[in-house]
């Protein structure tokens, strides 16, 4: 497996390199040259021992010696391990005392960042440091060229239950991008712009989206799959369950334009794989967003049917009418979405057909199918369509194959999904055939086929 196999397999090892870490000012040693030569002379104490000492000068009641650093430092340390003083009541509410007190302009621009770099809107020590800052804003001597009192309004920062959906709406509403409004968020480094607010803006806009109706959903999925990054990766791979939710949950009574639903499914199976196969990825989405689960499987449904019909029409020329009476006879129940899933299973012919349709037209969909093997009388050009109907499973084949039909508790009832990259067979014919209900396509099959699955599970198209 290559290195970027493997990244893609573990969206979290791809995203970690980039995620945000305790500052380097007090972490590493900055004892080493600086740009152009010149070595910065100051000392530089690592992040333990800084705030160990600071917390000892607090306790001795000498808060007033603390120097412009130690206030600094403190403040971008706010919540770093491993003794942070916004963990510890007694020791930062006496540093954000200071601070105020004699108004250090770095040391509230330190807590503001540490603010933005460590955001969890779950974590009651920001919540509590909020609030705090939010006492401090109003209390200000803000300069006229500062940025952060226009963002701490525009945006609401210093709520963290409401920063996240209004950062989540001015990206949905610009046509910029992302980028334009993260800067004026604050979000000014990569690492605040993967780190816990970009996160959870992303997740509001996921929200959002989903909830939107099918009519005005087009351009702000758009906007949102922009968000996400390019095909294959998830910049937010957490919030997977939420990003599929806002692609499928717009279109659970209306079907979007040809060209945005492909887009919709290339851009889901470009991350996750066909959730048919790939079902360990998708149990996420199943569990949260179950409903966005069942549209994306409706989609592939039809496709897999659709493709089992155009690509046997190609081969079946000299019989249309037969096949134009097979097709028109199951798309009847796939419009009434009475099909709950279904699989195609080609011969070598029509896998080399379906693999240069999905080439041509770059449908990942396309290419997922099962393969079949010859023999039982079955040659490159058959074809079988699996199909599951309430309880029944059915198979219908190309050609002069029979149609087959099991009940779901028949322990021989094929499995739907069987998929390899290996090219290699999937489906023995003889598994596919022998049902205890099966028959030829002869004149009124399709009133006999109709009335055993009216009799055993009550549907009717």
């Amino acid at each position: 497996m290559t290195l970027l196999s493997t990244l893609f397999d573990d969206p979290e090892a791809f995203v970690a390199p980039l995620r945000v870490r305790a500052p380097g000012l007090v972490s590493l040693p900055r004892a080493v040259a600086g740009i152009g030569g010149e070595e910065r002379d100051r000392d530089v104490e690592l992040t333990g021992p800084l705030q160990s000492r600071v917390a000892g000068i607090i306790r001795s009641g000498q808060s007033a010696t603390l120097s412009r650093r130690d206030l600094r430092e403190s403040a971008r340390t706010w919540l770093h391990v491993p003794h942070p003083p916004g963990r510890e009541p007694a020791i930062g509410d006496e540093l954000l005392a200071e601070i105020g007190r004699l108004e250090r302009r770095s040391a509230l621009f330190a807590l503001l960042d540490a603010y933005l770099d460590a955001f969890d809107e779950a974590d009651v020590d920001l919540i509590r440091l909020a609030g705090q800052l939010s006492e401090m804003n109003a209390a200000w001597p803000w300069r006229a060229t500062d940025p952060w009192p226009a963002r701490l309004d525009a945006f609401d920062l210093l709520s963290p239950s409401t920063a996240p959906g209004r950062i989540a709406g001015a990206v949905l509403a610009s046509e910029q991008g992302t980028r334009p409004v993260f800067e004026a968020a604050g979000l000014t480094t990569e690492g605040r712009r993967l780190g816990g607010l970009g996160e959870a803006a992303f997740r509001s806009a996921c929200l959002q989206v989903g909830d939107i109706k099918p009519e005005t959903a087009v351009i702000p999925q758009e906007r949102l799959m922009a968000w996400a990054g390019e095909s294959g990766g998830l910049v937010y791979p957490k919030a997977w369950p939420e990003f599929a939710g806002a692609l499928f949950r717009p279109w659970r009574s209306a079907d979007p334009a040809r060209k945005h639903k492909t887009a919709l499914i290339e851009r889901a199976l470009g991350y996750a794989g066909d959730p048919r196969v790939n079902q360990a990825r998708w149990r996420p989405v199943k569990d949260a967003a179950g409903d966005a689960y069942e549209v994306i499987l409706r989609w592939l449904t039809r496709a897999s049917v659709e493709q089992f019909f155009d690509i046997v029409s190609e081969t079946m020329t000299d019989r249309p009418d037969m096949w134009a009476e097979r097709r028109k006879f199951w798309t009847a129940y796939l419009r009434a979405d009475m099909i709950s899933a279904a699989w195609v299973a080609f011969g070598s012919d029509g896998a080399r057909r379906a693999d240069r349709a999905a080439t041509q037209t770059r449908g990942s969909g396309l290419s997922m199918f099962g393969r079949l093997s010859t023999g039982s009388g079955r040659t490159p050009q058959h074809a079988a369509l699996i199909m599951r109907i309430g309880d029944l499973t059915i198979v219908d084949w190309s050609h002069n194959g029979s149609w087959n039909i099991w009940k779901r508790r028949d322990p021989h009832h094929p499995v739907l999904f069987r998929h390899n990259r290996q090219r290699l067979p999937d489906y023995a014919p003889a598994e596919l055939m022998n049902a205890p209900a099966k028959g030829p396509h002869m004149s009124g099959w399709q009133f006999k086929v109709a009335n055993i699955i009216k009799a055993e599970t009550g549907l009717r198209p």
